[in-house]
């Protein structure tokens, strides 16, 4: 009730020029909040990415709400046709630009994902705070806060499939052991994709990789404690 009576004495009863102020300031400070929340978590796109994304799509808006006081009394054979609908298309497209910025690979997977969303969720609100629906902008902050500090443990409890690559190194004696180390990975759950091997008789060695997928929210360090006890191995990567 009080973010909605705010956000009509912002579009109502204060002159522009403050209006406009205090929306970015509304701004600001809503992305301030999902920026600390990601800024705890030691993520690159922290408190002053996420505040500037708000204050920016924020200010966007506001600039196109005034160009549409300014031209919105254009006659019909005027060229100038003006649609503040459009800024907001154009912000939430570019700032997927700035979100991909955030995603990076991370062994056989990908990380920042959620910080990518939190940055488009934040670039909306902004937008919300320039067109004065702060209340709107409030519950949107709210959940997504609720979303990223609720929630962060709660996959745990969901079954997913991992996908790890697991490369043993051996010594070549002429006989390929796929079959026996395939045999000891679906005896410890994990499911075969695909095999490769590589001899490299010069060195000695012979290089077997499987492709593999597991119900588990094991890392990487865990699954080799389970599997470093095979005979003769030189090197376990598990990625």
């Amino acid at each position: 009730m009080l973010a909605s009576l705010t956000s009509h004495f912002l579009l109502y009863d204060v002159p522009e020029p403050v209006s406009s102020i205090l929306r970015l300031v509304a701004a600001a400070l809503l992305g301030g909040l999902i920026g600390a929340e990601r800024e705890h978590h030691g993520r690159s796109a922290g408190l002053r990415t996420q505040l500037l994304v708000a204050l920016g799509s924020c200010l966007a808006m506001i600039v196109s709400l005034h160009f549409e006081t300014v031209y919105g009394q254009a006659t019909s054979n005027s060229t100038v046709r003006v649609d503040p609908g459009r800024v907001a298309y154009s912000v939430m497209g570019g700032i997927g630009f700035l979100g991909a910025g955030a995603i990076v690979y991370y062994g056989t997977g990908i990380r920042g994902l959620t910080t990518a969303a939190a940055l488009w969720c934040n670039a909306a609100i902004g937008l919300a705070c320039g067109f004065g629906m702060l209340d709107v902008a409030a519950a949107a902050t709210a959940i997504v806060v609720l979303v990223l500090m609720a929630l962060v443990g709660f996959d745990r409890f969901i079954t997913t499939e991992w996908y790890r690559s697991i490369s043993f190194t051996l010594p070549f004696t002429g006989k390929c052991r796929a079959d026996e180390l395939e045999q000891l990975l679906r005896a410890r759950g994990f499911k075969i994709l695909t095999t490769e091997h590589v001899q490299d008789r010069a060195a000695g060695v012979q290089s077997i990789t499987f492709h593999t997928s597991v119900s588990s929210r094991g890392r990487p360090a865990d699954l080799t404690n389970r599997l470093d006890d095979i005979p003769d191995l030189i090197k376990l990567s598990v990625k």
